[in-house]
This record gives structure tokens, sequence and C-alpha cells, in this order.
């Protein structure tokens, strides 16, 4: 098959004011285009993805200067806000049963504290109150690693 032919119906779309090889070339960068995009689709769908940081939740972090002064203020090496040492408060704000993985707000950390149920019907339930000990993970994603209901804490809502 010839480009040519492939390329003239959308060649022929183009303004008639402009020369044959100019429209050929135009009509080339848009299928190039169309199928570039294709490709980044498929992969993107497929999770061809590279991580962006390179860090799993059982790695080392990177040595940085002055990094030392932090992992000895720190026991575990986690950050200032998440000591893996001491209880802290939150309520239960997501339960997925099906996955045993729940997320708890609290106010110490930024964002959401993930924690894995590992006794699905000791559970905690959405709007509990409970206490938790946790550690940063990968990309700085805060952890439970224990979760207790807080003794006395009714059901919120």
């Amino acid at each position: 098959m010839d480009i040519q032919t492939i390329l003239a119906p959308v060649a022929a779309m183009l303004p008639a004011a402009w020369g044959d090889d100019v429209r050929l070339t135009v009509a080339g960068g848009i299928a190039v285009a169309v199928l570039m995009m294709a490709v980044m689709g498929v992969a993107a769908a497929l999770g061809w993805r590279r991580d962006a940081d390179g860090v799993d939740e059982g790695a080392a972090p990177a040595a940085l200067p002055g990094a030392s002064t932090l992992r000895a203020a720190v026991p575990g090496g986690a950050a200032p806000d998440l000591d893996p040492e001491e209880w802290v408060s939150g309520s239960i704000v997501h339960f997925d049963r099906q996955r045993a993985v729940g997320l708890i707000r609290c106010d110490r950390v930024k964002g959401h504290v993930r924690f894995e149920a590992a006794d699905f019907k000791r559970a905690p339930r959405v709007g509990e109150a409970v206490r938790f000990k946790g550690r940063h993970g990968a990309r700085r994603r805060p952890v439970a690693d224990v979760v207790e209901r807080l003794p006395g804490a009714k059901r919120a809502g």
C-alpha cells in the first residue's frame, strides 16, 4: 500500500491552497499524533507506569543530609507527627468489607490513616472512635499497625 492513498482522504479535507506535499505532511503528522495517543492510552490502561519515587513500604528511605538527626529523634524512623510507640485517637470514616481495609480520620495526621482488619467480625464500624499506633508507609502515607476501639466510646451518628 502506498502512504499517499492512505492519507488522501485526510489530505482532501485540508485547504486546497496548500500544495500536495504540505497537505500530505500535515495529514501524516496528524496520523502520527493519533497513533501516539492511542499507544499512550493503551499503556495507561494496562498500568505500564513507572513508580514515581521507587520506594516500597519495606525499603529504607534514601540518605539525605540531616536525616540521621530526624531518625535519632523519633524511634523507628517515622515522621515526628506519627510516632509508632504512641497511641493516637481518631474515628473510622470508611471500611471496605470485601477488602478488609479502612480509613481513620485523625487530627494529628494529614490525610486519612489506612488500616487492615485482621478479624472481620471484630472490625470497627464507620463512626466509631478508635485508637491506633501507626507509621508512615510507601510515599509517606500513614498506616495504622494496631487499631483498638476506645473503651466506653459509643458509635457516632
